[in-house]
């Protein structure tokens, strides 16, 4: 397996969107396209998780991993944490584990096969860091996971905010009244909603 190389990951990243991008361009059914965020939102994430230094981190949609490539370069300086990444599509993660093996990242990321509601339903723990990028029609059903899953401190960033807004906006709104959270909108990539838990 590849060492990890800064330069060839960079150029690894740039290469693996450009060709995705033609990919998706060619789908005519959405669901078939791989959808990856934008390099903006891709290093936003890694400057998240670099600053910030999450010990454990939940991705909700690998999808074939151009986030999960960057939120595993943002965490690469820390000792020890836990980051998980979820997708239903058992071919999708296989892929995103052989751009992580590409990159020397493969032993960064546990990738779980599994439907984000029952993950979200049935998990215990707390995430520093969750990145949400899935379907966004099932977003409501996470609600109540998501709230358990975060405390304190903890960070829920969600992708296509801004170019999605009406998709999103009652999912959005669970959070933006709580008064447990500050939340902004940042005009990033597609756009990108941070939640940041503050209270209990």
């Amino acid at each position: 397996m590849p060492t990890f190389n800064p330069s060839h990951f960079l150029s690894y990243c740039q290469s693996l969107y450009k060709a995705d991008s033609t990919y998706d361009s060619k789908q005519v059914d959405r669901l078939n396209r791989h959808r990856h965020v934008e390099p903006d939102s891709a290093e936003f994430l890694a400057n998240i998780a670099t600053i910030t230094k999450p010990n454990t981190v939940l991705e909700i949609g690998t999808s074939t991993g151009f986030s999960t490539l960057w939120l595993a370069y943002g965490l690469r300086h820390q000792a020890q944490y836990d980051f998980i990444s979820l997708d239903i599509d058992k071919s999708r993660s296989e892929a995103a584990h052989q751009h992580l093996q590409n990159t020397g990242l493969s032993d960064s990321v546990r990738l779980i096969v599994q439907d984000a509601f029952i993950f979200l339903n049935s998990n215990e723990d707390v995430f520093d860091l969750v990145f949400l990028d899935a379907e966004r029609q099932f977003y409501i059903d996470y609600i109540r996971g998501l709230h358990n899953a975060l405390d304190v401190g903890s960070v829920l960033i969600v992708d296509n905010v801004i170019s999605h807004r009406d998709e999103v906006s009652e999912f959005l709104a669970e959070f933006t009244n709580d008064s447990r959270y500050i939340c902004h909108t940042l005009d990033v990539g597609a756009g990108l909603f941070m939640a940041v838990r503050q209270e209990h």
